[in-house]
């Protein structure tokens, strides 16, 4: 009985040799295959369509929800601040410009 048992333990520490020993080799082929062209240029794609299914998305709702209007008045108000403080700026410079 003693026998069956060693065996088996040596059994299960080889198996756990075995896992780990695979689990290495897959992370290095992974980190490979991590590193190829295609690989990230992939990457990058996948990454802007969803950027713009995320945003086509929101401006589907938008509208759904009656949001794009708001969203409009909201960028015309920020257009509109933008423009004065570019203004503001302008005024400032030539101020200076006047005082030298």
């Amino acid at each position: 009985m003693a026998k069956v048992k060693e065996t088996a333990a040596q059994a299960v520490g080889r198996a756990k040799v075995a896992i780990s020993r695979a689990k290495r080799k897959g992370e290095q082929l992974a980190t490979q295959l991590a590193k190829k062209q295609a690989v990230r240029q992939a990457r990058k794609k996948v990454a802007r369509v969803r950027g713009q299914a995320a945003a086509l998305a929101s401006k589907v709702t938008d509208k759904v929800t009656g949001r794009a209007r708001k969203r409009k008045r909201a960028k015309v108000a920020a257009a509109v601040v933008g423009v004065a403080a570019v203004a503001a700026a302008a005024g400032i410079s030539i101020a200076r410009k006047r005082k030298r």
